[in-house]
């Protein structure tokens, strides 16, 4: 039987699995739409699953399919015995070249996810036609030896809440519109030692943030209009010759999740124009 969600207006299939992306470790994957030109969605964490960014981001489907895959030791993808960021990008490289062997993709990423974007594209611009930023945090990148550490191998998950505010457009009895500050929560699940630990310390080793000068494609950068600590949207529009950045009012971290269809509206302008 088909599982389908209504989500504004909008009818998707359920989130069954498709299949594994082949390759030591498997990353489990789900591609929506059929269209030519693909999309990766890079989840945050690092180390938790992709699901929380739908079905929110099934909207930027209007002129590309939407490949999701969960990262190395997330989800329903194996686990592996390193989780350096090398690694990462090389599995990126791997699911790109299994949905799109001779054509370049979009990449888009929420948090970690950002920085993954970021470095791939820094790694193999050859592979990207442009990139979206959504909930960028921190460049960790000191160009500095990682030094391997031991972690348990034991699977440790537990539930990580995320919170933003959205404002919701009501129409009065005298046909006037007001606005009204709602609070959405999202739960998802993160995955704990070596899958976040080592990937977020790993990065040391990966090029100071004055070389993402280098990326001369184009970028998207999203952020919210509320003050977010981690947020460092203005630090990237200070390093990458082709971006532009678009604030989207309320939100903080996951401003995606405040206001889903003018998120999705402007990143699939952004792709119409580049694709």
């Amino acid at each position: 039987m088909s599982i389908f969600t209504i989500f504004f207006g909008f009818v998707f299939p359920g989130y069954g699995q498709d299949g594994f992306v082949k390759g030591s470790p498997k990353l489990a994957y789900w591609k929506l739409s059929d269209k030519p030109q693909i999309i990766i969605a890079l989840h945050g964490g690092p180390a938790v699953r992709h699901d929380y960014l739908r079905p929110e981001f099934d909207l930027l489907t209007k002129y590309t399919s939407i490949v999701y895959y969960d990262q190395r030791g997330c989800g329903l993808s194996e686990q592996d015995s390193t989780y350096i960021w090398e690694e990462h990008v090389k599995d990126l490289r791997r699911v790109i070249k299994t949905f799109s062997k001779k054509n370049k993709v979009f990449l888009v990423g929420s948090s970690w996810g950002s920085m993954l974007a970021m470095i791939y594209a820094y790694k193999h611009p050859e592979d990207v036609k442009g990139i979206i930023l959504t909930g960028t945090v921190k460049w960790e990148g000191y160009n500095k030896p990682y030094r391997k550490r031991t972690y348990s191998r034991r699977v440790l998950s537990h539930k990580q809440i995320l919170k933003e505010t959205g404002i919701l457009i009501r129409q009065n009895v005298d046909k006037s519109l007001s606005e009204e500050t709602i609070s959405i929560y999202k739960e998802t699940e993160m995955y704990m030692e070596a899958p976040a630990l080592e990937t977020r310390r790993s990065f040391i080793s990966a090029p100071v943030i004055d070389s993402l000068s280098k990326i001369l494609l184009p970028v998207l950068i999203f952020n919210g209009s509320r003050t977010c600590q981690i947020d460092c949207a203005d630090e990237y529009m200070n390093v990458f010759p082709n971006a532009r950045l678009h604030t989207i009012k309320g939100a903080c971290h996951d401003p995606w999740m405040s206001d889903p269809n003018l998120f999705a509206e402007i990143c699939n302008r952004f792709i119409f124009k580049y694709k």
